[in-house]
């Protein structure tokens, strides 16, 4: 069996110390929002789906010791890794609170600015966090986040679409195509804002690519393994797991040789909305 096939994700704290790996991917995202949210002095933050500290504690350092920032998360490891950072940071303006991003144990009208880098993608029950915002701010108060779109890795599905096919596994498409509907659109988002009575006051549309030297490369990743490889071999019968991933890695690596290197596109938008 393919070794990637075998990872299993272990919530340790000794986890965790690699899991700050992650803002290679996640600093695109982070990035954009750094770019575009707006910056004040004695404000209150909060930032939702913390992890393990990026961007708060960023967010903290460029904003400065005069705002309060709330990390919010329900990873307790995470959490204690953001307060190890924090006492090594010498920071005195950050707070984290464990709890669920719909369940928020601060006053109403009592924020000025929340931001949440890829978090939309991860709640549970996106109306009721958007409508937990809304409590929380201030009028006037903002709501900063940042998202990735549909037609994320779309070359990669593309490709896992046609070796379905190819091994006559028809019946398992419309779940694959379910799989990248869960990622929203600029209109979806827009929508939730809208529904929870933020008006939309930026929409800032980018992207960038992901290099691989080949599909063995890109289905071995940590990451990869981390956040994707479950949805995708939950979606393939256990018996054909060898078989299927197999005859994908194969039709990577051809497109990887054919074009010289295996790229893989991430649209992401930065949206804020104003109570």
């Amino acid at each position: 069996m393919k070794s990637y096939l075998s990872y299993k994700f272990e919530d340790t704290p000794q986890f965790v110390s690699t899991y700050d790996e992650l803002p290679l991917w996640s600093a695109s995202f982070g990035q954009l929002l750094l770019k575009h949210i707006d910056y004040r002095t004695n404000i209150t933050i909060v930032d939702i789906g913390t992890g393990t500290g990026f961007p708060l504690l960023e967010i903290a350092s460029r904003f400065g010791a005069s705002c309060k920032c709330y990390g919010v998360d329900i990873w307790t490891n995470a959490i204690s890794r953001v307060a190890e950072k924090v006492k090594n940071y010498g920071l005195t303006n950050v707070e984290m609170i464990e709890t669920s991003a719909a369940a928020i144990p601060l006053a109403d009208n009592s924020v000025d600015l929340i931001v949440s880098n890829l978090g939309i993608n991860n709640f549970d029950d996106p109306p009721a966090v958007f409508n937990e915002c809304h409590r929380l701010l201030k009028p006037g108060g903002k709501l900063a986040l940042t998202t990735n779109l549909y037609g994320h890795w779309q070359e990669f599905y593309n490709v896992f679409e046609n070796t379905l096919a190819q091994l006559d596994m028809h019946d398992l498409l419309p779940e694959l195509k379910e799989q990248q509907l869960r990622r929203g659109t600029t209109e979806t988002t827009r929508a939730l804002f809208e529904q929870s009575g933020f008006r939309v006051t930026k929409e800032i549309t980018e992207s960038f690519e992901m290099k691989f030297a080949d599909g063995s490369a890109f289905l071995d990743h940590y990451f990869v393994k981390l956040g994707w490889l479950g949805s995708w071999t939950s979606l393939v019968p256990a018996e054909h797991h060898e078989k299927v991933f197999d005859q994908l890695e194969q039709n990577l690596n051809s497109l990887a040789q054919k074009q010289g290197v295996l790229t893989l596109t991430v649209p992401m938008a930065f949206i804020e909305g104003e109570k």
